[in-house]
């Protein structure tokens, strides 16, 4: 359990001395608190395995056609079926969850990209 602790002690110190990623178009920034999150319309919830809660919100571009996460408030999924590497087109996810696998969409080409 300590190194658990510890594990994730070093991920928030190093996140805190890298560079602020480049977010999508309409992509919103993390949002910190609780209360924040609900005056958003959000839920605060666990997302990922780590024990930290997250806000969780609805995108307002759900469902529409994109080819690339930065087409997307939340992420770009590629169609159930889609071969990894085989262009298509994808949809916008309904939320902001980026946790579990998923296949998302690069250039209108599948990946899968799982995270806990």
């Amino acid at each position: 359990m300590a190194r658990f602790i510890a594990s994730i002690l070093l991920l928030l110190l190093l996140g805190a001395c890298a560079g602020q990623a480049p977010r999508p178009p309409g992509a919103q920034p993390a949002i910190a608190s609780e209360a924040a999150c609900l005056e958003r319309g959000g839920q605060w919830t666990q997302l990922g395995r780590a024990p930290l809660k997250q806000c969780l919100l609805a995108t307002r571009d759900a469902g529409k056609a994109c080819t690339d996460n930065a087409q997307c408030q939340g992420l770009c999924l590629a169609p159930e079926g889609s071969v990894d590497g085989t262009r298509v087109g994808g949809t916008c996810s309904a939320d902001t969850n980026r946790f579990g696998c998923r296949q998302q969409l690069r250039d209108g080409v599948p990946f899968t990209l799982c995270i806990d």
